[in-house]
């Protein structure tokens, strides 16, 4: 006669082997579509797959042994430079998008690519110019008769009516500050006359009899 164990098997050999077939099906789906390599064509990737708290090594060169230049942790988004494959692994140029002093290699396996309207919204913004440009330099200057053109440190900023307003420091002090309109010597704070010539770039002013400056046209620029 049949024993009751002949008779009622336990289904659970049978669920946990069809079970550990499905998670290697899976796996090995996983493992292919990470290993698969990527195209040049992908011009955005994100770096994705790193372990918790942990971050993806940007190399100076496509190895794993080569300098590190920087670290970037999941969701960070690149520009592609191109991959290639070195000893069987995929390395990808890239840079950060955030922040374009990281550049360089990094394994394809922790790369998804992305399509580049995805990435727009973390492009930076382009630098937009200074509205108050400010600009330091040493220029040659005297201030006593007869007296040599030795240095002097001059600021320009933005002045009236769209000017530039040149302040020049005295080595044994005070200041001279000099106003240009179209690029030209306008007026000074001085009450004295104001006379200036050109000679190529520079701008050759004389206040008062004494007084004498040379201010180049990049200072009023700014280039």
């Amino acid at each position: 006669m049949p024993t009751r164990s002949s008779v009622f098997s336990s289904p659970v050999p049978a669920l946990a082997g069809a079970a550990f077939a499905v998670i290697c099906m899976l796996s090995g789906a996983a493992a292919q579509t990470a290993t698969q390599p990527h195209g040049n064509d992908a011009p955005f990737f994100e770096v994705i797959g790193l372990a918790d708290n942990d971050q993806l090594n940007v190399r100076a060169a496509a190895s794993p042994v080569a300098m590190v230049i920087g670290r970037l942790p999941n969701g960070a988004q690149l520009r592609n430079h191109g991959c290639q494959m070195v000893k069987q692994n995929e390395w990808c140029k890239v840079e950060d998008v955030s922040n374009p002093s990281i550049s360089g290699w990094t394994p394809g396996r922790y790369l998804m690519e992305v399509a580049a309207d995805a990435i727009a919204a973390v492009e930076p913004p382009a630098s937009a110019p200074d509205p108050n440009p400010f600009v330091e330099l040493a220029i040659p200057c005297a201030r006593y008769l007869g007296q040599p053109m030795g240095q002097c440190q001059a600021s320009a900023e933005p002045g009236e009516a769209g000017g530039v307003s040149v302040t020049v420091a005295w080595p044994d002090g005070g200041q001279r500050i000099i106003d240009f309109r179209d690029g030209k010597p306008d007026k000074t704070d001085s009450p004295d006359d104001l006379r200036f010539t050109r000679e190529g770039d520079l701008n050759m002013i004389r206040v008062g009899k004494t007084e004498r400056f040379e201010v180049p046209d990049a200072m009023l620029t700014g280039e």
